[in-house]
């Protein structure tokens, strides 16, 4: 399943590569694309929407 969010406070390629760990320590084959010129993230996962939202958030990231 692929969910989307968009993740204002994601500034660099290090925000990204914090929020892509924290995903696939939930789901370890999701699959992650993180842009932060749009701040949008795709996660491809088996997990749900709110569990990927809450690992997210953990990472100190708010998804919207």
């Amino acid at each position: 399943m692929a969910i989307q969010f968009k993740v204002p406070d994601m500034a660099c390629d290090a925000c990204a590569k914090s929020i892509t760990q924290a995903v696939q320590t939930l789901d370890s084959g999701a699959i992650v694309k993180a842009d932060t010129q749009t701040k949008q993230v795709t996660v491809e996962t088996l997990a749900s929407e709110s569990s990927v939202r809450d690992a997210i958030a953990e990472a100190g990231y708010n998804p919207v």
